[in-house]
């Protein structure tokens, strides 16, 4: 006998409601509104709130409110991806060594992953390709005590734009080194992704070192009605035309604020053989000694 198909459809959740803050208001009051707002100086880039992971294997998110140090601790974010980006940032100093606002900022930032800009210093505009820079491999970070390390000296992140159930605010969650690979493959098993509720969760883990960190989960939920889908395709067209403009700092990379260090994905023992020549190992490609930096500390970038 025939086994029967798992059925695997999706549900359409018309209960998942996309709103903005001017819903329930007068035309009168949105005029006033409008009418306020453009007496202000508009802030550049996209608006939105904050979502930040905790250190040392934490399962819940700090969602903040208006402001910074209004925070909800949330086990699972239920929500649409409106949009998402691979971004990269170097910072020449160990994590934790910045002590002023500008120090925050990377030394070359690059908003896709691909093509990296150099932020600061004499060489501040020049363009870099990502896949050739001696810093965007594997055997070129530095732990805390400056020794080499197997991750990357530029940090590889992933941004992701999200819409929460009757919640007219855009929240931002930055995907650490760490979730990058889990993230990517997740978002690609349920693609195209801006048509569905999905709900995002942490697991305990471990790096190479034993570390502990926590782990983005993304899990398909269900699909919006047509309307809705229609709402955050507009807004999903309208966040991919300025998420350039929203500059990178170190508190994309690090954990929630003062919760610990920040933990860099390194590849294990068998990834770090294959990528030194043995095994079949394929996700990264091997690079030799001359194509890392000198192990020396304190070395500037190799176009500085």
């Amino acid at each position: 006998m025939a086994q029967q198909k798992k059925n695997t459809a999706l549900a359409v959740m018309n209960d998942f409601q996309i709103v903005s803050r001017y819903d329930g208001m007068t035309p009168e009051e949105r005029e006033e509104l409008q009418d306020q707002m453009e007496d202000l100086d508009q802030e550049s880039g996209i608006v939105c709130r904050k979502i930040k992971i905790p250190a040392s294997g934490g399962t819940a998110y700090e969602v903040h409110g208006e402001d910074d140090d209004d925070t909800d601790p949330m086990k699972t974010i239920t929500g649409v991806v409106v949009f998402t980006h691979r971004l990269s940032g170097y910072w020449p100093s160990s994590y934790g060594a910045a002590k002023n606002p500008e120090d925050k900022l990377p030394t070359c930032a690059s908003m896709d992953g691909k093509t990296g800009i150099v932020q600061i210093g004499d060489r501040a505009g020049e363009v870099i390709t990502c896949e050739t820079c001696p810093w965007n491999q594997y055997g070129t970070a530095r732990d805390q005590a400056g020794n080499q390390a197997r991750g990357k000296a530029c940090k590889n992140m992933r941004r992701l734009y999200i819409l929460m159930d009757g919640d007219p605010n855009l929240y931002l969650l930055t995907v650490p080194p760490t979730s990058i690979k889990d993230v990517n493959n997740q978002l690609a098993k349920i693609a195209p992704y801006a048509n569905k509720v999905v709900t995002l969760s942490l697991e305990k883990a471990q790096n190479a070192g034993g570390t502990p960190y926590s782990k983005v989960v993304v899990k398909k939920t269900g699909v919006l009605p047509p309307a809705a889908a229609a709402v955050v395709s507009e807004l999903r067209r309208q966040i991919k035309a300025q998420y350039q403009g929203m500059a990178l700092t170190m508190d994309d990379y690090t954990a929630a604020p003062e919760r610990g260090k920040a933990v860099d994905v390194n590849p294990d023992d068998a990834e770090w053989e294959a990528m030194n020549g043995g095994g079949a190992f394929q996700d990264a490609p091997p690079h030799g000694d001359n194509e890392a930096p000198p192990t020396g500390g304190g070395e500037p970038l190799p176009f500085a």
